[in-house]
């Protein structure tokens, strides 16, 4: 394990992984219809949910099933691996890793939910409408944790550097 995240840790891999990180999100915001896309909201209701459904349209709604199975699934794979990398690199021996997996795992059930409403419409269960939102909005909370656990991993360190060299300098 500790090869796989020493190898996440290097450069070119970050580098690779933030490429691929940016082409699939150019894509999904080329594809994914953006004021449309549950996964791109951070929270709504169920009636909201089943209403953006409608106002999709039926081949819309097929067209956002195909690009959540096709690119925001591999998508999930390259955002955690760049994730788990930079935190690694970041934090060295205290990475918390926990943040990118269950961040991950809330989207993998956010685009469940979303599968099934798409595939169940026009039915509409208030149950799977809410679920959906929850595991939305519970993904961009661990999605903004992640981040901010990257930003003060970076302050912290920024720090420490400048602490180094003022002692060098005393």
């Amino acid at each position: 394990m500790k090869v796989i995240f020493k190898t996440l840790e290097k450069s070119s891999i970050l580098a690779f992984l933030f490429a691929l990180f940016v082409c699939f999100n150019i894509l999904l915001n080329l594809y994914m219809p953006p004021k449309l896309a549950l996964d791109l909201r951070f929270a709504y209701s169920a009636s909201e949910a089943f209403s953006v459904l409608q106002t999709m349209g039926g081949s819309m709604r097929k067209q956002y099933l195909l690009i959540i199975w096709v690119l925001d699934m591999p998508y999930m794979i390259f955002y955690l691996l760049l994730l788990i990398g930079l935190i690694c690199k970041i934090w060295k021996k205290k990475c918390l890793i926990i943040l990118p997996i269950v961040t991950v795992l809330l989207d993998l059930f956010e685009n469940l939910t979303v599968s099934v409403l798409i595939l169940r419409f026009p039915s509409e269960s208030f149950t799977l409408g809410y679920l959906a939102s929850f595991f939305s909005t519970t993904k961009w909370i661990f999605v903004g944790a992640c981040l901010l656990y990257i930003i003060v991993g970076l302050i912290r360190n920024l720090l420490n550097r400048r602490r180094t060299d003022l002692d060098l300098n005393s």
